[in-house]
């Protein structure tokens, strides 16, 4: 069984790095490990491969692999490196210079009160209501960051925005909105990253 890392420039790393080995397809370089197990589903492992690929990512541009991604073996692996090789190559030159920023935005704002005897109807206005105001929370930080976000997504909790941004403007984007959000009494804004780009990457399939 064949676990994939990441994707790269061709001729960008060498096999020391990490221990990883490499599969050349055309202009791309896709970095792999063999393993005789299926990868381990513990936070532990997943927490290890981030660190891989973050240390990789500060060295050369890439897109990083979703952790668990395996081939069966080497023919597979060349397979699907000659099937998505053209699209690596395009995304890779499309990230190089950017990273990721992860805006987590929680209401602070006490819920309305339930009317007496919790009526379905109260139950569902309060829902709405919360949905309502994470929404306008999220548009609020979506208009902050317009300035420096090439690509916004936000991430299947709801409650976070992965944001695409030129790696040299990533400190001074952070700090300007750590600020914003200390100043909404309304809103606990926390930001964490720069990560690689791991939410703007194609799928392998």
């Amino acid at each position: 069984m064949i676990r994939l890392h990441a994707v790269v420039p061709r001729g960008s790393a060498s096999e020391d790095d990490w221990g990883l080995r490499r599969h050349d397809a055309g202009a791309v370089t896709v970095l792999y490990e063999e393993t005789a197990e299926p990868p381990a589903g513990t936070r532990a492992a997943v927490v290890e491969h981030g660190r891989r690929v973050v240390a990789l990512a500060d060295r050369v541009p890439l897109l990083p692999m979703r952790y668990g991604t395996t081939v069966e073996d080497a023919d597979e692996l060349n397979a699907v490196a000659e099937d998505h090789a053209d699209a690596w190559g395009r995304r890779l030159t499309q990230l190089t210079g950017r990273c990721e920023l992860v805006v987590h935005v929680e209401v602070t704002l006490p819920p309305e009160p339930v009317a007496p005897a919790g009526s379905g109807r109260a139950y569902l206005h309060r829902r709405m209501t919360q949905v309502r105001r994470q929404d306008d929370a999220l548009d609020d930080v979506r208009t902050v960051m317009s300035r420096w976000s090439e690509e916004l997504r936000l991430l299947p909790d709801g409650n976070r925005l992965a944001v695409l941004v030129s790696r040299a403007d990533a400190d001074v984007t952070r700090a300007i909105v750590e600020a914003w959000g200390r100043s909404r009494t309304d809103l606990e804004v926390v930001v964490t990253g720069p990560w690689p780009p791991f939410s703007f990457c194609e799928e392998l399939s």
